[in-house]
Order: C-alpha cells, then structure tokens, then sequence
C-alpha cells in the first residue's frame, strides 16, 4: 500500500489539541495517465492538487491502525510539475468521531508499481496560521469548531505557492496499515436555493436561556472531556452566537453583496452531509457567520439544536477566496450572516461526503409516496454508510453498534456486499481490549475515547446480532473466526451478572432500550435485555456450533416466559424485594417487539397478544390509544423492530400501510429518515435507511406495486 514512504509529523506540534499542520508534495507527469495516490493520515486529511479539492479521508480505523486512501489521479494531472498539498488535522481529545491518535500523515505516489515520491523525502511541512487552533469543542461527541482567519496567504500555500511558516518534518514511529475496503465517498457539489434574507444584530442576548444547554462544548474542560479552559480561547463561538439576535425577516431575495448586519437563509432542499464550499469575494474586511441545521425553528435557524454549535466563522482581509470547511456537516438550511465588512457570495455548495453506491441506484415504484420515501432512505444510507457505519452525520457520526446491525442489512441489500460493515466490524477485533472499559466489554461506539468508562452492555449484544448477518451475508467466515475470543471474553463478563435462574440481573453501564419509557425500566432484571441476551447465545451457538449456548438460550427463554408474562403482555423488569424476584408493572410498547423480534414469543405461542399488536398498536396508536397502560415505542428502535415483524410473517400489506404513516412525514420534511418519531433529534439516522431492505423488494418486483 505504502512502499517507500515514512509517516512523519511536526515534532513541535505533537501534543497540542486541535493542531492544523500543512504538508506540500511535488512530482512530475510524464506522458503515461497512470498515476495512483496512496494516503494515510490522523486524525483527518484534506488533499489539494495543483489548488484544487481533491479528497478527504481516511477511513477510521480503531485505535493504534489507519487505513490506506487510494486514489486514482492520473486523469486529474497535468503534465510537467504537480503540487499535492495535504491539511492534516490532529486534535487529541476523547470524542466519539475518531480514536485519540498522534498526528502523521504518509502519503505516496505511485507511476504504475514505481514510487515516485514520498512525504518523507519530498514534503515540505508548514503551520496552517490561519485555522484558530483555540476553539471550544463543537459538541461532546465530535472534536473542535471551527473559525478561520483568511487572508491572500491561504490561497496560495493551497496552491502551494510563497509558503513562508515552513517547519522542519520529523519521521513518526512506523504506523500499523489496513487496506480500505470501503469506497472512496463521493465529494460531488449540490446547491442550494435563497428562500429569504433579513437583519441580524450581534451583542443581544438572545430571548431563550441557552445555560440550560446539557452539552459540555459549551462548558470548561473535565478530567474526561479534554478542551481548552474558556480564558484561553481565541474564539468562544458559543458566547458570540447567543450575543446574535434576527431583527427582520423577509422573502425579498436580495441577490447582491451581503452588507454588515445583513444575512441570507439557504435551502438545499435535502438534509445531506458534507463540507462547506463557499467561493466569495471580500469586498473589504470582514466577518460572516455560516450557520445550519437541519430543520428550521420558528422559520430561523437555532444553531445549538443537537446541543451542537452549528456554525464556522470566517473573518478576513479584503480578497477572493475559495474555502472548504476543514469538517463535514448536517444540513438542509444554511444562513450567512455578515456582522462587519461586505462580502459577495459567488458560489455556495455542500461538498457531499456520501456513499457513491446511490448514483447507480435507480428506483420506480411507481407510486408517488413509495418513491419519496425510498429516495429519503437512501439519502439516509448514503450520507451514513462511507468509511464505517455511523449513527448521525451531524452530532456524532460515530461507528455506533445497534445503529450498525441496521444500516449494515442496507448496505447488503443495496451492494450485494458488506464492504463497509467488514471495516466496521473489523474495527472493533483489531486490539485486544479497550482502554477505560471492563475486560470483555466492547465499545459502545467505535473508533472513539471513552475516558468517562461509559458503556451500553445491550450493544456489545447487538455486536453479535450483526456478526450473525454479516457472516450470512458476505460468507466471510473468517471474520467470525476473529470474534471468537472476543465473543468469548464478552460472556465471560455477562456470566458475572447472572442470578440464580441465569438471567442478568443489574447490569453495569448505560442499560439501553430504546428512546422511549422503556429506558426507564432498566433496573434489577430487564427482560428486553434477556430475550436479547438469549437471541445472542442462539446467533452464537449457529455460529461456533456451540450447543451449550443453544441450551443457556432456551433455559432463559423458558424463564422470561414464566416471570415476565403477565396473562396479557410481557412485562419490562422485575426488582428484589426480600430478596425474592418480584415482578412489576411497568410495560411498553417495544418490549413487546422485543419478545417477538428474539424469538422469545411467536404468534403460535402468544396468539391473542400478537392479534393485540397487529390490530392495536402501530402508527395510529397515539390516535387511537385502547391500551393506556403501555407505554408507546419509538422509532429507535420499536418501530423498526414492529415492521420487521410483519415482514417477518407475511403481512405485506400492512407492513407497506405502516411505512407510509411512519415515514412520509419525514422524508417530506428532510427528504432524510430520522431517529425518533418527531424532529427534535438527529432527522439524518443511519439506522434507518433499514427502510431499504422492505422497499427495494418492489424494486425487483413491481407487481407487488399494484397492492399497495
């Protein structure tokens, strides 16, 4: 993958957070077209030929391993000299977007087999003055905001032109290398439309008490959050976005140069992910704001939604400049609010990172809701399913376990492979265990930092769910041969919570069901957790062969069905009381799902209540409530698991009915699918675009389309 090339760094620069490092290459073309660029890098890279945009990446890998980003140039040079510089990122902080790692980049090109030149020899490094390295953290999960400050240099050192902050790069340690078995994403362009423009005024506070917000990127630094205390920022976003009020609103569009005090609100008619590409002109100096979301408040953009600072800050001398946002993020409205200067908005994009799988896809269901609805599942998928499996593009997008056993039957359905699973997966066998966490426990997500020791033990079970599709799906039976020791590790630590009738008893961790009531009922014995803890020992008897797992299954379902059954629905937990396991009370919606999604329950054994689920509850409950008592599902994940129910036994045409209540609204909305029933979360959730597996069946038969 990398021949000749040595992994360096800015020795100086090594330790520090949230540190920009600038890397520039030259080569020569010669008349032959076939050139190759091989990359790897930490945290992230930002790749630019000859000045302009050439990729992003890597694939994240798990901690202490990096992945290879191989690209095909040859048709992108020209010939004689070429310039590839490199923005490599390395921020050093726990977050769930990246394992904490040393910052390197090592990259190469490659003539044919023939190294030509590498980054050991041939780079010159430089500082990247004009990124502000002091920022407070965009959110708990993800690493810094980011604020630039521009001037003529920047566009040249992108060009690889007058470079003057040179600085001397050292050789790293030799780094652990992994091919990437996922795509290179798609960075295509789309535009947005202007829906409105108006007046803003910096320096008010805002009407809303934003000190409530629960999200630490607007605190100080902890022992487990690692950030820059607020007296040393060179820029607190956070303050200067809740000093920002909209005085006016109008739909006159104002097409001209953007003046002080003045902004433009932007609709790119689909929650997509990626970077901001903005082309302008600083008619003098200036300050401007890109704020986003992925929903509008009030007709307004809040750029603190997600407990998130939605917002990169430009300020800059009088010039031309073309720039992209060092980060990808979510959006479907943007707003540019110029507070001092006057700017000129040539051009305005998103930059897509997304899965290029989707430009081949071509859907006609022939209905018209059935199509907006697959299209939103797709988006879903695409922006979800690049280097890994992630949750969210925006607050997180984080490797997320459960999120990925859903986003990974997608990616099967719409590829006939699990190319991004497999690096998903892969991630999580490659070290033999994870730093801050109990030994045979995984990740919650992953490749992330856990300093907080936080963990959802129910996920490490949705691991073994997922490894079971996978292993199906793709034959690589290798990949569980891998898992065995860790699998095995993970019941040694389950077996510790086991009481005398086998089951889990108070787990230790974050014990997660779904967002709903349910998570509420997560002490003493949570019978969501064993129905899946038995499922789990079924995948793993099927995939070792282990028929002492099979008979654990069994013996816990036979006790679930005994203890959490009440004569009419299976009950969420029982509690000690004298010592004795006493039932209580407490019942929802999804464990009822659960029951049947394990096995735990078939409509054979448990007849009246599966009649009860079909004919009672589904997406007109909330209407229509006959049983008060239970608590309602959400769509992370009872909903879901509802309809693989009823794709489970036959009932198409319920299952389709269903689809069009749960999900229209939203892809009407956000033409994305989202993470809970109402938009108040994540309206862009990987998991979702599980909405795939059911639909593209009517792609492949479209006589089916008559039914619906």
């Amino acid at each position: 993958m990398l021949q000749e090339v040595k992994p360096i760094w800015i020795e100086s620069k090594k330790k520090e957070y949230n540190k920009l490092c600038g890397f520039l290459l030259k080569f020569h073309k010669a008349e032959q077209n076939d050139y190759t660029l091989n990359v790897a890098a930490a945290d992230c890279y930002q790749c630019y030929l000859n000045g302009a945009f050439l990729a992003a990446g890597p694939a994240r890998a798990a901690k202490g391993f990096f992945r290879v980003d191989s690209l095909p140039i040859g048709n992108r040079l020209r010939t004689g000299e070429n310039i590839l510089v490199f923005l490599v990122a390395s921020y050093r902080v726990n977050s769930f977007e990246y394992a904490e790692n040393d910052g390197f980049l090592q990259a190469e090109v490659l003539c044919g087999d023939r190294p030509l030149t590498g980054t050991d020899a041939y780079t010159l490094a430089f500082d990247v003055p004009w990124y502000t390295q002091k920022t407070l953290r965009y959110s708990f999960q993800r690493a810094f905001t980011e604020v630039w400050n521009l001037n003529r240099g920047f566009a040249e050192a992108l060009g690889g032109e007058r470079i003057v902050n040179v600085r001397e790069a050292v050789i790293q340690p030799e780094k652990n290398l992994l091919p990437r078995a996922s795509c290179i994403p798609n960075f295509s362009e789309t535009e947005p439309c202007v829906i409105g423009s108006g007046s803003m005024r910096a320096g008010q506070e805002y009407e809303r008490n934003f000190e409530v917000l629960r999200g630490p990127a607007f605190l100080e630094p902890t022992a487990v959050f690692k950030s820059f205390p607020k007296r040393k920022l060179e820029c607190n976003l956070y303050e200067e976005l809740r000093g920002m009020k909209t005085i006016s609103f109008d739909f006159d569009i104002e097409n001209g140069a953007l003046r002080e005090g003045l902004f433009r609100l932007y609709d790119f008619r689909m929650d997509g992910c990626g970077f901001l590409s903005l082309e302008f002109t600083a008619e003098t100096d200036s300050v401007f704001y890109v704020l986003f979301d992925e929903v509008l408040t009030d007709s307004d953009i809040d750029p603190f939604r997600l407990n998130c600072i939605n917002c990169v800050k430009y300020t800059c001398e009088a010039g031309e400049y073309r720039v992209v946002s060092l980060e990808p993020y979510t959006f479907r409205y943007a707003k540019i609010f110029c507070a001092s200067g006057q700017i000129r908005i040539r051009r305005f994009a998103m930059k897509e990172v997304a899965n290029p799988i989707a430009e081949t896809v071509r859907f006609t269901g022939g209905i018209g809701w059935i199509d907006r609805v697959y299209r939103a599942a797709l988006d879903t998928f695409r922006f979800n399913c690049v280097d890994i499996l992630t949750d969210c593009p925006s607050r997180e997008r984080a490797g997320w376990l459960c999120d990925g056993y859903f986003t990974g039957r997608a990616e099967h359905v719409l590829t006939g492979q699990n190319s991004v699973e497999h690096d998903f997966l892969e991630n999580f066998l490659l070290n033999k265990r994870f730093e801050h966490l109990p030994k045979g426990m995984l990740p919650m997500c992953y490749p992330a930092s856990h300093p907080d020791k936080n963990f959802i033990p129910t996920w490490a079970l949705w691991f073994v769910l997922e490894l079971d599709c996978y292993v199906r799906e793709s034959g690589d039976t290798q990949m569980a041969r891998r898992a065995k020791d860790k699998i095995g590790l993970l019941l040694e630590y389950f077996a510790k919570f086991e009481n005398e009738f086998g089951l889990l008893e108070n787990l230790e961790g974050w014990v997660f069901i779904e967002w709903s009531k349910a998570a509420e009922f997560t002490n003493g014995v949570n019978w969501c957790v064993n129905m899946l803890y038995a499922y789990a020992l079924e995948k793993i008897g099927e995939l070792y062969e282990d028929e002492s797992a099979f008979a654990k299954a069994a013996q816990l379902k036979t006790q679930i069905r005994r203890r959490s059954f009440n004569g009419e629905f299976f009950t969420d937990h029982a509690v000690r009381q004298n010592e004795e396991l006493s039932p209580c009370n407490d019942t929802s919606e999804v464990c009822q799902y659960y029951a049947f999604f394990t096995e735990t329950a078939t409509p054979e054994t448990y007849p009246e209540l599966w009649n009860k689920l079909i004919v009672h509850f589904g997406p007109q409950r909330k209407q229509n409530n006959k049983y008060p008592a239970v608590w309602f599902a959400n769509a992370f994940i009872g909903n879901y698991l509802r309809l693989i129910l009823l794709e489970r036994y036959s009932r198409k045409e319920q299952l389709y009915a269903e689809i069009k209540h749960y999900f229209v609204y939203m892809a009407e909305k956000t033409g994305t699918l989202w993470e809970n029933d109402t938009d108040t979360a994540s309206c862009n959730h990987g998991f979702a675009s599980y909405v795939l597996c059911w639909l593209n069946e009517l792609n492949e038969n479209k006589d089916n389309g008559s039914q619906i």
